[in-house]
């Protein structure tokens, strides 16, 4: 008797793991539809030269990451662990910058004229090679470093709850 009582709790927790992560990659996705439409806002409305405009998707995975924890802590677990914690947001991270980074190769291997734009306006652009799939890389460098630091950043306040 006693062994089917562990094998319960394992079960639910590996039921718990499991909605957490649907929970967690669901957002993520959902965020990367926001920085999809984001982008193709700007480029739109011909904002692209304002590079500051950018920096707007790091606050869009920061709420995503953000909903996904407290979503996780208050529904799910009550209280999230901190590596469980470090988890959800690395999963946000990833589920956000994927969809994204080859969404950008596939819009700068259509539009190559956008690659040019950026290397003759932006500092880092002469460094910048003209194959998409670089340009791709940097991007999920960005994305999932801002992502990382982002959860590292919020978890303590998450742990306290």
């Amino acid at each position: 008797m006693e062994t089917s009582h562990v094998y319960l709790k394992e079960k639910h927790f590996k039921k718990s793991d499991t909605t957490i992560s649907a929970i967690s990659i669901g957002i993520g996705l959902f965020v990367s539809l926001i920085l999809m439409g984001y982008f193709l806002f700007i480029k739109t409305y011909a904002l692209e030269n304002i590079f500051y405009l950018r920096l707007l998707n790091i606050f869009f995975l920061l709420g995503g990451i953000i909903v996904a924890e407290y979503f996780c802590s208050s529904k799910i677990a009550h209280k999230v662990e901190y590596l469980k914690g470090i988890r959800v947001g690395m999963q946000v991270t990833l589920a956000a910058t994927i969809p994204y980074v080859i969404f950008m190769a596939l819009y700068l291997k259509m539009n190559p004229d956008f690659i040019s734009f950026i290397r003759e306006n932006t500092n880092f652009g002469k460094f910048l090679t003209p194959l998409p799939a670089c340009v791709a890389g940097i991007v999920a460098i960005e994305g999932i470093v801002s992502g990382f630091v982002l959860t590292y950043v919020i978890m303590p306040y998450f742990k306290r709850k």
